[in-house]
């Protein structure tokens, strides 16, 4: 079941792509050996997600599942905790790698019935209002619900896993990837959602007056603008919200993804 590929995936994703299923954090825990509502799966068994034929291991990249890992899918009819939109979500159990107390959770779910919160859809809502007419944004999209990891885990691991998902999403056609990146000020102080997503090429929108204390920001309308002039104040004063990673071949996400694959010598 080869995994659909797109001319961006085979001019610049596939080696890193390649590379990334032989490192040592996807040959041992994102290989597609997990159990799914009590069905024991293994690396190439086939796997129907949407009417699409996957393997195991390619399903395990998408929704980001460690190995040994107990699996559930349950449909989310409305939005849940932390804007979590409607959707077909995988709960994950794995005590080896998941930290404790906690189980991981990710979900695909179809823009039309979730927020659309990017830039380029705010962007295209204010020239439809102009025009008197409704944007319309629609696609399929992942959203990371929950993803901790224990301290204990390997090194690279959550960044290995998340390089996979995207690049088998970008495959599969999605739009793009959300979730809420966490801490920051005013927030929980041990969450570093906030400036660690950044750096795999999340991206959002500031809120109006956020920047006003820093002139050299002024112009900034988005995380990464801030990142690109001043990354300290953004660690300093930064703050959780809702963030997204384009999908869209060529997008400001994918050359600061790999960028910062390389520099973690993971490809």
């Amino acid at each position: 079941m080869p995994l659909p590929t797109t001319d961006f995936f085979e001019r610049t994703l596939r080696a890193p792509y390649e590379a990334l299923r032989q490192s040592v954090q996807a040959r041992q825990h994102l290989s597609g050996v997990f159990r799914y509502d009590g069905q024991d799966l293994r690396s190439d068994d086939p796997f129907e997600l949407f009417d699409v034929l996957l393997s195991s291991e390619e399903v395990a990249h998408l929704l980001m599942v460690f190995d040994g890992s107990r699996v559930h899918e349950q449909e989310q009819y409305n939005n849940g905790l932390d804007d979590a939109p409607p959707g077909t979500y995988f709960t994950t159990v794995n005590a080896d790698v998941v930290h404790e107390g906690h189980k991981n959770r990710v979900g695909i779910y179809d823009e039309e019935d979730g927020p659309g919160l990017f830039l380029e859809d705010m962007l295209a809502s204010e020239g439809a209002e102009d025009d008197g007419e409704e944007a319309q944004a629609g696609g399929m999209a992942v959203h990371v619900d929950h993803f901790y990891l224990r301290r204990q885990a390997p090194d690279g691991l959550g960044t290995v896993a998340f390089a996979l998902c995207a690049i088998t999403a970008h495959c599969l056609g999605y739009r793009r990837i959300s979730l809420i990146a966490g801490g920051g000020k005013g927030h929980d102080e041990h969450m570093i959602g906030y400036r660690f997503w950044p750096k795999l090429g999340f991206d959002a929108p500031l809120d109006e007056g956020e920047t006003e204390g820093a002139p050299h920001l002024a112009n900034c309308r988005t995380v990464q603008d801030v990142l690109a002039i001043d990354a300290a104040w953004w660690e300093s004063d930064g703050s959780q919200r809702w963030m997204e990673f384009d999908l869209a071949a060529e997008s400001p996400g994918w050359q600061m993804l790999l960028d910062y694959l390389q520099v973690k010598e993971l490809i």
